[in-house]
Parts: structure tokens; C-alpha cells; sequence
């Protein structure tokens, strides 16, 4: 990169960075990666300048564009071990046709989308984008610098190209000072006609479906590094896609507060209740696992764990990875309230989840789980009881995938990518 971009980059706050368009250097080697890959197995299909890239260079590149001959059909792609997109997109409701993506050693790399045309215009391409997304961003101020510097023309009336002439500004540069018709913007910043173009964006994104996946098992089974792994490979592919982590008793706000005064006012242990039955506390021996008030109290955890879910999910995208799901929610239900009639807890909860797409149980022994979280508050004796009311009710949950939780992370978050990918 030229050493005035960089300046102008320097000025970007990392907060900002990812919303800009701006990658960091390990998805940008992946995408090189991607597109390297990609020339050389379909070098006898592509056109003269054939793998489309940002101006700024393939690393910048949301997904690799190849524009070929013909296509090379599935079944050549799908043994260089190519995974097609097209089925997970279209349940999202995302038009796709011809979107692929390449895994190198179980890991996602980049997407990447085959073109039966010639290459557009860079310029085109890059005001259309703009177009497409709603906004100018960091990525697209660059790209039209170097662009201007490598000898393309810039249109001197476009909006896009003056908007992106005064975000330039905010960022101190000065090479689109021509097209500048207005007062300095921060990036990214909104087309301000946008709005009677449709839908804004986000919008539009808010209200297509949601795809649920399951992630189940016992603490310290791997759950949260499964679902972390399976999100960089979704996200590396340019699916959107968004995680959820909410258990019964935990995270419980205004109730925590409730309840600590509950047992000061009664002159009880101040510990939480969940804290004090993982570690071996017979529940038949807390006032709040007995009778009238353990049901109440187990009935306000119970709401308060569906609204953090629901809450959670109206906030996700794409593809919303849970880690612990319905599975899971009853098990901690059983083990903390055990003794409370919690018939109609365990009804709210199989009715408030939404219904996953794709469920898998991580399974593992307890020695294992419980040296993966020495420090953890659910130790030996929690681990132990919940297994048993894993393979308790794990029946209970329609198409569950048993995964062994003992092999190597990467290998599991690449099968749970194919899974999904799958039509």
C-alpha cells in the first residue's frame, strides 16, 4: 500500500476498521490465498483478467470475482474440496447463484463467485457497490484514489464519487479534492438519498430468515470454541452470520439484585444458588428450591432466560450459532431446580426457542470436560450429574448429530460448515 494510504488508513479507529471495509492482515492473506488457489485450478476456463479484485489488491477483496469461459461444473469443484454456497444462501434468503467458497486444512479462506461475462469497469463497479451497500466507506475512498492514480476517470457529476471525495476529506487526504462539493464526512457515511431507494440496508438484512444452529454439551465440551470456529469460516466466506450464549440462572439482572436482598433480609448464605447446588449443596436444603417460592423463583429465571434469548436473536443475522440451545437449558433446569415441579418452566422453554435448522451434541467425559475448566464453577461434581441428564434427554431432540468433542476443534467446525452448506 502507498505510503498516503497508510496515513489516511492510520486515522481510521480500529473500532471502525471492520464496519470501513478495512480487512486485518489474516483475512487478508486468506483472501490472497483464495485467489491464488482459485486462478490456478480454473486457468483453462478464465477470461483475460479473469480474477476481479479490489483496485487495492485481492487482500481487500469481500469475495473473489471469476469471470471464465464456462463453468467447470460442481462436481469438479466440489473434489478440489470447493464448498457451494448457493444452498445456505437462498435459505437466507440471499440471491446467490455460482457462490463458492475454499477450506485449506479445515479453514475457511474467502468466498468466491463464477461469472459467465467479461469484467466490468472498475469505476462502475465500485460506484455500483456503494450503490448496492447504501454508503461510502474507507475501502471505496482508496479504491477510487488508486484507481485516479493508475489512470482511470473518474465521473465528474457522480454523487457517489463527490460523496466519496468528502469522506477523503474527514480523513485528511486530498487526491479527490476535484470532485469535493460540500463540508468534510466521517466514514463510513450514509447515500443521503438512500432512503428513497428502497428499504435501508440493515433493514433488509433484519428481516430475512434466520438460520438456527444448535450447539449442545456439557461445560468445558468445546461448545464455545466450535461455534467461534464455525463463525470465522461463515464469516470468512461472506455469510452473515452472529452468535447467542444465554443459560438459566446466569446473566439474570434485576433478578441477581432481587435475590440477594431476598436472602440478607432472611439472613441466608449470600452465595447464589446455582453457585452453592454445582458445587454439591443438596437443593432440597435452599429455601429457593423449595415449594412455593423455589417454583416462583424458578419461574422468573425462566423468563428472564427466554427474554435475554429472544433479545439476542432479534439482534442476530444470517446464520445464529447458539451456544446451548434447548438441550442444554433443560439439563441446567433439571440439575439447579431439581425438586421444584418445573413442568410448565420446561413447556416455556421447548416453546420460547426457536427451532434449530441444525443440531449438534458435543460429547465428552467428564475427566475431560472438567481439566478443560479447572477454575470453573460447574466442576467435577456439576459435570458429572449434567452428563447424566444429557444422556437423559438427549432423545428428546429431533435429528441431533453426536459429535465427539475430543477431536480437534478445527475438524468439527469443518463439518458442522459442510452440514450446513449442504442442500
Amino acid at each position: 500500500m502507498r505510503t498516503e494510504d497508510a496515513q489516511l488508513l492510520d486515522r481510521v479507529p480500529r473500532s471502525l476498521r471492520a464496519v470501513n471495509g478495512i480487512p486485518e492482515p489474516e483475512q487478508a492473506a486468506a483472501r490472497e490465498r483464495t485467489a491464488a488457489l482459485a486462478s490456478d485450478a480454473l486457468a483453462d476456463l478464465l477470461l483475460p483478467g479473469g480474477v476481479r479484485t479490489s483496485p487495492l489488491g485481492s487482500g481487500w477483496s469481500r469475495d473473489i470475482d471469476l469471470h471464465l469461459l464456462d463453468l467447470p461444473g460442481s462436481a469438479r469443484l466440489e473434489a478440489l474440496g470447493w464448498i457451494s454456497l448457493d444452498p445456505l444462501l437462498h435459505r437466507l434468503g440471499i440471491p446467490s447463484k455460482e457462490s463458492w467458497a475454499i477450506m485449506e486444512d479445515g479453514r475457511m479462506l474467502a468466498g468466491l463467485d463464477l461469472h459467465l461475462d467479461p469484467p466490468p469497469d472498475p469505476v462502475a463497479s465500485l460506484v455500483n457497490r456503494c450503490r448496492r451497500r447504501g454508503e461510502v466507506r474507507v475501502r471505496e475512498v482508496l479504491e477510487a484514489r488508486e484507481l485516479l492514480r493508475t489512470g482511470y476517470i473518474l465521473p465528474a457529476d457522480d454523487p457517489v464519487i463527490r460523496l466519496a471525495a468528502r469522506v477523503e476529506a474527514g480523513l485528511g487526504g486530498s487526491a479527490l479534492a476535484l470532485w469535493r462539493d460540500g463540508p468534510a464526512l466521517g466514514a463510513p457515511t450514509p447515500l443521503p438519498w438512500r432512503r428513497f431507494r428502497g428499504l435501508p440496508r440493515n433493514w433488509r438484512s433484519a428481516l430475512r430468515p434466520r438460520l438456527v444452529v444448535a450447539v449442545s454439551g456439557v461445560d468445558g465440551s468445546g461448545k464455545s470454541t466450535l461455534t467461534q470456529l464455525v463463525t470465522g469460516n461463515l464469516d470468512q466466506a461472506g455469510v452473515p452470520v452472529s452468535r447467542v450464549w444465554a443459560r438459566p440462572g446466569m446473566g439474570i439482572g434485576w433478578l441477581d439484585g432481587l435475590g440477594s436482598a431476598a436472602k440478607k433480609l432472611l439472613g441466608q448464605d449470600s452465595a447464589p444458588g446455582m453457585v452453592r447446588v454445582a458445587k454439591g449443596t443438596p437443593s432440597g436444603d435452599l429455601a429457593s428450591r423449595r415449594g412455593v417460592l423455589g417454583w416462583t423463583w424458578a419461574t422468573l429465571v425462566t423468563l428472564s432466560f427466554l427474554v435475554s434469548i429472544r433479545q439476542q436473536h432479534l439482534r442476530g443475522r444470517g446464520v445464529v450459532l447458539y451456544d446451548r440451545h434447548l438441550l442444554d437449558a433443560l439439563v441446567t433446569l433439571d440439575f439447579v431446580y431439581e425438586g421444584v415441579n418445573l413442568r410448565m418452566h420446561r413447556g416455556l422453554i421447548r416453546r420460547g426457542l426457536p427451532k434449530p435448522f441444525l443440531s449438534v451434541y458435543l460429547d465428552v467425559p467428564s475427566e475431560v470436560a472438567v481439566a478443560r475448566k479447572p477454575e470453573d464453577t460447574f466442576g467435577e461434581y456439576a459435570v458429572r450429574r449434567q452428563l447424566e441428564g444429557y444422556e437423559a434427554r438427549r432423545d428428546e431432540i429431533e435429528s441431533i448429530r453426536r459429535l465427539d468433542g475430543c477431536r480437534p476443534a478445527g475438524e468439527l467446525a469443518e463439518m458442522v460448515t459442510r452440514w450446513l452448506a449442504q442442500p
